[in-house]
């Protein structure tokens, strides 16, 4: 899960760079690029790429790519930091669905490691002037997907290949970003210069950080592995000041202590009652 959080803090900074094209735009062709690469590795595997269980993999295609939508949406009208805080909301809910749904089991301390991490979440964006309520929206709303879509992972763990399961992501967000380009073909344009490049990278690392986390959540319970996502916040801070020149208050910077702190504390707690 670590290195998957490098990968999509990658990830963050190629979708950053892609501000200027319409966010389902961005992950229509986010999809193009991840459809090549899961097809290609497919193939190389001689695996069917349609699965066992169809409906659950479709699930989880849909549920990622309307998560998807609002995190990109976030990554783009918010400085990277706060809404890399925002998303990762995403972790509780998980772990709160896993409990609902899996029936695994959440230690009482895991609950206030959590609620540690969703304190930071509140100070860093609390203390933010260029937040907006339509940002937080899109980053609650993403989350809250995100979650579905973790969940639905965790639950083909023990039937699906990680390449098929990683397969459905694009195949379902492919027609759904074409469809909203029939519907407001005016928010449409081909890409331009360097943007090739960073769409390139950003399929790459979605790839990368898409794999690791599969096969994550595929190993461990989805309490654990949500708790360790949270080091995504550390490369999103450092990438925001050093990339793009982003400024945080010192009270910002607790915040964000505050969230990580929550994640080693959650982590060391669930492997004491492993």
């Amino acid at each position: 899960m670590l290195v998957a959080s490098v990968s999509f803090g990658l990830m963050n900074v190629s979708v950053k760079m892609l501000g200027a094209m319409h966010v389902v735009q961005v992950v229509f062709f986010r999809a193009v690029v991840q459809l090549l690469i899961s097809s290609v590795l497919i193939y190389r595997a001689g695996i069917s790429p349609w699965g066992k269980q169809p409906k659950w993999l479709v699930l989880r295609g849909l549920f990622g790519s309307l998560g998807l939508v609002g995190y990109f949406y976030t990554l783009q009208v918010m400085p990277l930091g706060n809404a890399i805080v925002i998303h990762y909301l995403s972790p509780m809910l998980t772990a709160l669905l896993a409990m609902l749904l899996f029936q695994e089991r959440v230690q009482g301390s895991q609950w206030l490691f959590f609620g540690l991490s969703f304190a930071g979440v509140i100070v860093v964006n609390g203390l933010s002037d260029a937040i907006t309520w339509y940002g937080i929206a899109g980053g609650l709303a993403g989350a809250v997907f995100s979650a579905g879509a973790y969940n639905t992972i965790r639950h083909l763990k023990d039937s699906e290949h990680p390449n098929v399961i990683i397969f459905y992501f694009p195949l379902v967000t492919f027609p759904l970003s074409l469809l909203h380009g029939a519907i407001d073909p005016s928010a449409w344009r081909w890409p331009v210069g360097e943007e090739w490049a960073w769409i390139l990278a950003m399929g790459i690392f979605t790839h990368y950080g898409q794999y690791f986390m599969t096969r994550a959540y595929q190993r461990e319970e989805a309490s654990k592995v949500s708790a360790v996502s949270y080091a995504g916040i550390l490369w999103a801070a450092l990438f925001g000041v050093f990339w793009f020149g982003e400024r945080y208050q010192m009270g910002q910077f607790l915040g964000m202590g505050l969230v990580l702190l929550g994640m080693f504390l959650n982590v060391r707690s669930a492997k004491k009652t492993a």
